[in-house]
């Protein structure tokens, strides 16, 4: 009688080959689903700083005098792109111990600091910030 030759592949062989298609295909779907994570959180970094520019331009159009009045407020509810988001603004007044004036000018505040916070999720999980300081004398910088 002839013997016929097997030309296939042993059991041993398909197991390694469909272990390292396995380990191929989870480091691949796992670098896709990091890659869309930072781009989701990108945009979302984009239309906080958008939004929170925004309420800065506000602060400048409301004047130095009204912003303790008409600025402050806390994790008001905004949907941007289709996300739940809070922003936040705090009116601080700080004064200055070193222009000369402390400590008989404690009443009055040197300077303002608007603080603009924003949230994405829920209002205590804040993802970026954006400060800047009003003065009469000094105008306001970042």
């Amino acid at each position: 009688m002839k013997q016929i030759a097997n030309s296939g592949y042993t059991m041993i062989e398909v197991m390694i080959s469909a272990t390292l298609l396995s380990i191929i295909a989870i480091g691949t779907m796992q670098y896709f689903t990091l890659s869309r994570w930072q781009i989701e959180k990108g945009i979302r970094k984009q239309l906080a700083w958008a939004n929170m520019a925004s309420r800065m331009e506000k602060a400048l159009n409301v004047g130095y005098d009204a912003l303790q009045d008409s600025l402050p407020e806390t994790s008001v509810p905004l949907t941007l792109n289709g996300v739940q988001g809070y922003r936040s603004t705090i009116v601080t007044g700080i004064d200055d111990p070193l222009d000369g004036q402390y400590p008989e000018d404690t009443s009055i505040p040197d300077y303002l600091e608007v603080t603009v916070i924003f949230a994405w999720f829920t209002p205590d999980n804040m993802t970026d910030s954006l400060s800047c300081s009003f003065s009469e004398e000094r105008s306001w910088a970042y």
